[in-house]
């Protein structure tokens, strides 16, 4: 029979990933309102750690929101090192690279995760995870579009986001923050990345504090969803599995989006698209079997 825990750790890191997904086609829907990248970051994150369920989840749960010196500085290394520097460079690939070609070349995370995994710590990959490392790769492959005229710089900051979102998920895994709870650890996240942008919006100009109420509402939904929900799912899967599985099912992520185009904004699909989408389902799929044989072998 396989794990309980297994189970719940590839639920948690699934639905993160289905949360994530439907934040290109809510985002759109905020830049159209006079919103931006920065300005959606900084609101989503600000509003998070200022979500009275957050603080009331923390005070019920009696978590004290009081840091040593050890998680002061796990946080700030992994806060403002690794997923503050992933925001900012994703966000500045847009500048030179479309936004779909930069978000395929983002979800590189999942294999070079798992890649770190194996060469720092040593961790048993196993054949099947990586053939569905593979797959998945591939498919991300497939969903890559690249043009003679694409810049080698957009090319080049969107694959260095991968590569510190991985450090960043690593870190959640293999340092003192695995036992952090996840609200606690949202809370202190969303404040940095907060921070930061309003480090970066305020001299660029980029932070429009300025937004409509509808803008402001559906920054909320963001910041409830992903910010709080989604990033304290991903800690909870990652506890749960492990940095490297818990990524792959993050690959759902740009399936959901995928998804959400077509449904809320009616985008088109190629077939190319649609294979991609197949091979990344394949992985994760193989993945949640492989999890499921190794309990059972337990």
């Amino acid at each position: 029979m396989a794990d309980p825990g297994s189970k719940r750790g590839m639920v948690f890191s699934a639905a993160s990933a289905v949360l994530f997904g439907v934040t290109p086609a809510v985002a759109s829907r905020i830049y159209s309102m006079g919103g931006n990248a920065v300005t959606l970051t900084f609101y989503r994150n600000l509003m998070a750690v200022a979500v009275p369920v957050l603080l009331a989840l923390l005070g019920l749960e009696g978590v004290s929101l009081r840091l040593t010196r050890r998680e002061a500085g796990l946080l700030l290394l992994m806060g403002a090192g690794f997923r503050v520097t992933t925001t900012l460079m994703l966000y500045q690939s847009y500048l030179y690279i479309p936004t779909g070609m930069a978000t395929t070349l983002h979800f590189l995370y999942p294999a070079l995760t798992a890649l770190l995994c194996r060469a720092r710590f040593r961790e048993r990959l196993g054949p099947w995870k990586l053939f569905a490392l593979g797959l998945s790769g591939l498919g991300a492959l497939c969903l890559l579009e690249l043009g003679a005229g694409t810049d080698p710089r957009g090319v080049l900051l969107a694959s260095s986001s991968a590569l510190t979102y991985a450090c960043y998920l690593i870190g959640l895994d293999k340092t003192a923050l695995r036992d952090m709870h996840p609200h606690k650890a949202a809370c202190y996240m969303g404040l940095l990345n907060a921070a930061a942008m309003l480090a970066v919006g305020l001299p660029t100009h980029q932070l429009r504090l300025a937004l409509p109420p509808a803008a402001l509402g559906l920054s909320f939904l963001l910041a409830v969803s992903t910010s709080f929900l989604a990033v304290s799912l991903l800690q909870w899967g990652i506890r749960l599995l492990g940095a490297s599985s818990a990524a792959l099912f993050s690959m759902l992520e740009p399936i959901t989006s995928v998804a959400v185009g077509c449904l809320a904004l009616a985008e088109s699909v190629s077939r190319r698209s649609l294979l991609g989408c197949a091979l990344i389902l394949a992985g994760v799929a193989l993945t949640a079997l492989a999890g499921q044989r190794q309990a059972v072998e337990k």
